[in-house]
Order: structure tokens, then C-alpha cells, then sequence
């Protein structure tokens, strides 16, 4: 009965915080907690994505990265993502010249999905996706006008950019393209080859407030934080820096 009657005061107390307990029990391993397993995205930080970087590849500000970006967001048909509806919020182009021609649809495998779209006088495929994934498609990359091939030695080289600003905190995506004549009409995964990096766009997810003072408090009662998430190491890194 003493056991009870302190578990059943335990549940009125969470129930003042909004926690229901289903069983009682339950209270006495709350207690006994030294290890909290979290999610990062929307429990750590405040799921709120915003667009912060539209660069090229040697992270100098490039309006041609954020208008491709915009083209393969704007014209997936398939459910939006937070990263999407970033870019759809950061800019509003005028895209009535344009016309979808088909779509490569996101899959975890790829990490990665296009869209073909009819521009300026060709049928373009513009891929947006994990950089690692995006750089074993391309066979070249472009700085300003200028087309260059993209060997080994320059992908470890551009790869320090990215890492950059995964280290601010910074989710990347990298961005590539190919043009093909307008008589082609569809297109398969196998056409995600010979692609032209483009550059790539950086996102932030800020830290909650409150998510400090709820680490602290943990830690006070000598419970352990530990994240777990499918995000890049270094971003995670740079936001539990922070908080």
C-alpha cells in the first residue's frame, strides 16, 4: 500500500505537467532513468528550417544555385519537405516560361531526387541531394560561366567548403545539372550521370530556448543526454554546442 499510494502521488504530479500515466509503475523507472536517448530535429531545435546559403562551389553567393533550387522545388509533385518549403519561402520567381517534363522522386537509396524541367531552350534535369551522393553523379563543375572537369583531387578540395558549413551548423545540399534536347521526354535514374555541379544551398534549424535549461536540469539529476539522429555529425556537433 506504501508503494501505491507513493507511485499514485508521483502520477498527480506529472499529471500537473501535463503527463498522463497509464500504469504505475512506470513512475518508479522515470526515477530510475540515468540515460535519456532524444531526437534532435524539433526536440532540440525548433524545427523551423530557413534558407541561409545559396553559393557556388567556392561558397561565393551564386542567384543561379537559388534559381535551380527553386525550379526543383517548386516543380516536385511529391510531398514537400521542410527544406523545400525553406527555399519556396526564401525567394518568389517568376516561373510561367517553364514547364515540368518528368521527375526522378526521392528515395533512400539515392539520396537525392530531380526534376526535368523545360528552360531556356532545353530540357533540363536539376538534381538536389546528399552532397556525398551529388558529387558521384557529376563528371564536372562550374565556377561562374566556366565548366571544368571534376577530378579526385578537386572533390576533396570542394568538400572542405561543405564542411564548413557544417561546422557553423548548417544543413547542405548540393545542386547539379545537365541539359538534354527538348526531345527527350522521359527519363530514368540512369540519366543522374555526367551531371554539372552547381553549387549548394546551407539551412538552419536554430536551437530551442528552452532546450538548455531542460539539458541542465537533466543533468542536475544526473540523468546522461544522448542525441540521436540521422543528421550530419558535424551539424549535430555544432547544435549541441550550442545548446
Amino acid at each position: 500500500m506504501m508503494v501505491t499510494v507513493n507511485l499514485a502521488k508521483g502520477a498527480l504530479a506529472m499529471a500537473k505537467k501535463k503527463v498522463i500515466v497509464k500504469k504505475l509503475p512506470a513512475i518508479q523507472n522515470l526515477g530510475a532513468i540515468n540515460i535519456l536517448c532524444t531526437d534532435k530535429t524539433g526536440t532540440l531545435t525548433q524545427d523551423r528550417v530557413f534558407l541561409e546559403h545559396h553559393v557556388d562551389i567556392i561558397g561565393n553567393t551564386s542567384e543561379e544555385v537559388l534559381n535551380y533550387a527553386y525550379l526543383n522545388s517548386y516543380f516536385q509533385t511529391g510531398l514537400k519537405n521542410l527544406l523545400d518549403r525553406a527555399v519556396l519561402e526564401h525567394v518568389d520567381l517568376n516561373v510561367d516560361e517553364c514547364r515540368l517534363v518528368d521527375e526522378l522522386p526521392f528515395d533512400f537509396q539515392r539520396r537525392r531526387m530531380s526534376v526535368i524541367v523545360e528552360y531556356e531552350g532545353d530540357n533540363v534535369l536539376i538534381c538536389k541531394g546528399a552532397v556525398e551522393e551529388i558529387y558521384s553523379c557529376c563528371t564536372h563543375y562550374q565556377i561562374d560561366e566556366e565548366i571544368y572537369p571534376l577530378i579526385d583531387m578537386i572533390r576533396a578540395d570542394l568538400f572542405e567548403e561543405v564542411e564548413k558549413l557544417n561546422r557553423e551548423g548548417f544543413r547542405v545540399l548540393g545542386l547539379a545539372y545537365r541539359e538534354f534536347p527538348t526531345e527527350k521526354k522521359v527519363f530514368t535514374t540512369a540519366d543522374e550521370s555526367k551531371l554539372i555541379l552547381l553549387g549548394y544551398i546551407a539551412f538552419m534549424d536554430p536551437p530551442k530556448e528552452s532546450a538548455r535549461e531542460a539539458v541542465e536540469l537533466l543533468t542536475k539529476a544526473g540523468v546522461q543526454v544522448k542525441v540521436l539522429t540521422g543528421d550530419n555529425g558535424l551539424v549535430t556537433g555544432k547544435v549541441c554546442a550550442d545548446v
